[in-house]
């Protein structure tokens, strides 16, 4: 079979058509793509987006601080604004820089103007077209946060600003209010909530309701009011212990009323408990005291005061053996027709505190109500939530940033009723939650 010839025309066109697009492989890439990168760079938009990405996405805060000039501490500033930062995202807009043919554009965080930078142009014929011009810090981090913890009444300023009520993060009282008259409060304090600029330290001054100033000391993350204990004089002390042992007498039929109307109210609730209460021992040979103490003594005013009160009794029975007793209860005394007598008594601790503390409520970024959980709640109702379409409530969560990633770890999960049931002995801690959904 006779082989058919393939014209040369043919042999050559598949050479010359791999020269053609050879060539236009390198004018594309050597020539066309160096241009177009020219003259994307040229255009204000990408110089901006490239500065955005550079210095807030992720953000970049220790080059913001030397970009901006600022002063203070630097590794405090990149501290805070990531604080204020966390979860929350960043986003660019172009405003106007006026007629001097600058652009300027601001970082918001979320609705808030955080920052601004400027573009400025090149002078003819330097790449890139558009550069950098400034950076400026459009709002301030909050700054060091500052607990302060001060008996109530008294007045805080920080850096020569007043705190008012909104800063009130947590209130405690004692269990002793439940043993006073109505209108006597025992002691109770106040923890405060603030933030120092991140640019200065604190400098915070408390004062009592006369404007005397009252010392504070830094301890264990909290400023702190200095406390003078109080003591009680001579002749507390000595009706103080005279109570203890002429009640324990009592017990053991060693006093009777007379001697009780001595040291107690006899128109008190535990001067008629105390009479009908079952003694003791009913038949003894003698007593004896030892390892008197009296501690824990509050003033509350000048006609009242209380103070615990512990002592070891020895009760020699009639037969010779020896029956061992602990005497250690609070006595409550009040001045009555110029002499002091106790009006309570009780073995609870009175010092144990009760606490109040803030849980702020939060969808989103947006504040949907604030409330104090008492110590002795077992229960409380957030607010209301909107639920998105397609999804579900999975409860009130806290914000935690865990190797630079931010989580959502939920703390309470109220019930069909709306209602958080608190298990026992659960004490709140000041914090913000966030509804979080699933």
């Amino acid at each position: 079979m006779k082989e058919r010839k393939i014209s040369l025309f043919y042999k050559i066109l598949p050479v010359f058509l791999l020269v053609l697009l050879g060539g236009f492989l390198a004018v594309r890439f050597a020539l066309l793509r160096p241009w177009l990168v020219r003259y994307e760079a040229s255009q204000p938009k990408h110089a901006s987006q490239q500065i955005f990405a550079d210095l807030f996405s992720p953000a970049d805060w220790g080059r913001v601080h030397e970009l901006a000039g600022l002063e203070g501490d630097r590794e405090d500033f990149v501290r805070s604004m990531e604080e204020m930062t966390e979860g929350r995202g960043l986003s660019l807009v172009e405003t106007s820089a006026g007629l001097s043919g600058d652009r300027r554009y601001i970082v918001k965080l979320e609705g808030e103007n955080l920052a601004a930078f400027t573009l400025k142009t090149a002078p003819e014929g330097e790449e890139p077209t558009w550069r950098l011009g400034g950076v400026e810090l459009l709002t301030k981090p909050e700054g060091e946060r500052i607990l302060i913890r001060t008996l109530e009444g008294q007045r805080v300023r920080v850096n020569g600003v007043e705190l008012g009520e909104d800063c009130q993060i947590q209130t405690t009282r004692t269990a002793a209010e439940k043993y006073l008259p109505e209108g006597v409060a025992g002691r109770r304090t106040v923890l405060w909530e603030t933030h120092a600029g991140w640019d200065k330290g604190a400098q915070v001054c408390v004062t009592d309701q006369n404007g005397a100033e009252i010392p504070v000391v830094y301890d264990g993350g909290y400023y702190v009011v200095e406390e003078t204990a109080e003591e009680p004089t001579d002749g507390e002390r000595e009706k103080l212990l005279g109570a203890a042992k002429t009640y324990a007498r009592y017990m053991i039929r060693a006093s009777d009323a007379a001697q009780l109307r001595r040291y107690f109210d006899s128109g008190s609730a535990i001067y008629r408990t105390i009479c009908s209460s079952e003694i003791w021992i009913k038949t003894t040979s003698g007593h004896s005291f030892s390892d008197e103490e009296v501690r824990e003594f509050r003033r509350y005013g000048e006609d009242m005061f209380s103070a615990r009160v512990s002592m070891h009794m020895d009760v020699r029975r009639g037969n010779g053996s020896s029956k061992p007793y602990e005497v250690d209860s609070t006595f409550f005394f009040h001045r009555k027709d110029g002499a002091w007598r106790a009006f309570e008594m009780t073995n609870v601790d009175v010092q144990e505190e009760i606490v109040r503390t803030r849980l702020v409520f939060m969808d989103g970024e947006r504040e949907l109500g604030r409330m104090f959980v008492s110590s002795e709640d077992r229960s409380f109702v957030p607010p209301e939530v909107t639920v998105p379409q397609g999804r579900h409530f999975a409860g009130w969560a806290v914000r935690e940033r865990r190797e630079n990633q931010i989580t959502m770890t939920v703390r309470f999960r109220p019930g069909e009723d709306g209602a958080v049931i608190l298990p026992a002995g659960y004490e709140p801690e000041p914090v913000t939650l966030y509804a979080a959904f699933e």
